[in-house]
């Protein structure tokens, strides 16, 4: 699916363009234009952005792939291609799910192209249907659809990074395998989001480079960009590494707790060692053994086994091993 928006006049009022109608040469008449290409018709997608907008075709190429590293380039002739990472419309949660983002622009046009429904994209639609955003330039646009990608990756991070609070506190008390697979889990996403973070940072550090912002606002804008794409980088890398102790602290913790069980397990086998060698030695049927006729021989044999484990038990109190 391909839709065209254009916006004349204020800004305020956007009319739709059937794909067959449009006429990039024609677009310079509108204020912005906005295409968004939706679905995987690679074929119907790699047409319109060659043939009728004349796209390079190795970047069209990076733009149709499912997976592709997020960067920056300049592609001459005035156009730009940006790709990022960015939330499907169902990641509410902190297992999200990720699709390619591509958005190429020049002057007042900006097209992006996208798999499934994008969230940043939605809720780009909705901040200009209520009046929160005017499409004045193709820049603002372009500013909004970024801002709203990085703002959707905070509230999931501040959510693994609230719950990591809660499970550091239940390790200490009562730590079990659950939390142990929990942590696995935000390990994994955890990885991710500091892997996206971090070619964020660096598409947007390229921008700054490249001085696409227009004026001296945009540049403003885009250094904002950056620090929220650092701030996510350097955010995701602190939990991991908070996961990752946690994860090691667990480990420590039963490992300790195994010792302690196996420490009492080996003092009894200890005890009763000594105690089973005088039973078996009792235990053999000879006929003449001195102690079988004495009286008391019984119970001096029963002091010698409490006489035997008063003793190692001392000992292992000396050592501090009970």
């Amino acid at each position: 699916m391909i839709q065209i928006n254009a916006w004349r006049g204020d800004g305020t009022a956007a009319d739709l363009i059937p794909v067959e109608a449009f006429d990039p040469g024609a677009s310079a008449d509108a204020r912005v234009v906005w295409i968004d290409l939706v679905g995987d018709d690679t074929d119907e997608h790699r047409g319109f952005l060659q043939e009728r907008l004349g796209l390079p075709r190795l970047a069209v190429d990076d733009a149709l792939r499912l997976r592709h590293p997020p960067k920056y380039e300049d592609l001459g002739d005035g156009w730009h291609l940006l790709l990022m990472r960015g939330f499907d419309v169902g990641s509410a949660s902190i297992k999200f799910g990720t699709i390619q983002l591509a958005v190429f622009w020049r002057d007042n046009l900006l097209v992006t192209r996208h798999v499934k429904p994008s969230a940043s994209v939605v809720a780009l639609n909705e901040s200009l249907q209520d009046g929160s955003v005017e499409a004045d330039r193709a820049w603002t646009l372009l500013y909004t659809l970024l801002r709203k990608l990085l703002d959707l990756y905070l509230p999931i991070t501040l959510k693994i990074e609230a719950r990591l609070e809660e499970i550091e506190e239940m390790l200490l008390k009562r730590p079990s395998d659950r939390l142990l697979g929990e942590l696995m889990e935000f390990s994994s996403q955890l990885k991710r989001l500091r892997r996206i973070g971090a070619y964020h940072e660096k598409c947007l550090d390229s921008m700054r480079t490249h001085r696409v912002a227009p004026g001296g606002a945009g540049a403003a804008q885009l250094t904002d960009l950056f620090e929220h794409a650092e701030r996510l980088h350097s955010l995701a890398s602190l939990l991991y590494e908070t996961t990752s102790d946690l994860m090691d602290g667990y480990l420590s913790v039963s490992a300790h707790r195994l010792n302690n069980v196996m420490r009492v397990l080996t003092v009894v086998t200890v005890l009763f060692v000594p105690l089973t060698f005088v039973a078996g030695i009792y235990g053999m049927n000879f006929e003449y053994m001195p102690e079988l006729k004495y009286r008391w021989g019984y119970f001096v044999v029963l002091g010698v086994m409490a006489v035997m484990v008063a003793g190692l038990l001392a000992l292992f109190r000396r050592r501090g091993w009970l």
